[in-house]
């Protein structure tokens, strides 16, 4: 929707002005421009791009693809930088672009497992460390990835014996 179109739209719908907390607050700025605006808001952004929750929603709800402007809060959150990926990247994170966001994912046991298992499909070494620390997901991870098996019991997170 091009900026014309929404303003057209807007005059017909007779739509309310923002208040200030719909210009300040992310949440709010997310509903207003879904729920007002039916689409994207860049009055609103920046106060969107200011939380990690509805940053990623904005992307994935609203605009339907990547929002670069987005990704520095996304980023900080693991459950977000592990969503983003899997459903607005489609993919692992740009390391270049942003190394902040495996960093995060790799903090949690449970999102580092997710990541590995849904977006790389393959071994997250980063998230390793964290992820050895829950024994019901260190059990998935490893029937999944036994190749880390060797690794893990050299790292102490794993019994020789249960090699």
């Amino acid at each position: 929707m091009n900026t014309t179109d929404r303003i057209l739209g807007e005059a017909k719908r007779k739509v309310s002005p923002p208040t200030e907390e719909e210009l300040t607050d992310p949440r709010r700025a997310y509903y207003y421009a879904i729920n007002v605006i039916g689409g994207r808001w860049p009055e609103g952004e920046a106060a969107i791009a200011m939380s990690p929750t509805w940053a990623y929603s904005y992307a994935r709800n609203v605009i339907g693809g990547r929002w670069p402007e987005g990704e520095a809060a996304i980023a900080k959150s693991p459950n977000d930088a592990y969503s983003y990926a899997k459903e607005v990247l489609k993919g692992r994170w740009p390391e270049a672009e942003r190394p902040e966001a495996e960093a995060a994912i790799a903090t949690s046991s449970w999102w580092g497992y997710r990541y590995a298992r849904d977006v790389l499909k393959g071994r997250f070494p980063e998230g390793e460390p964290a992820i050895a620390t829950e024994p019901r997901l260190a059990k998935y991870y490893l029937k999944q990835f036994p190749e880390a098996r060797l690794e893990w019991a050299m790292n102490g997170w794993l019994d020789w014996l249960d090699l």
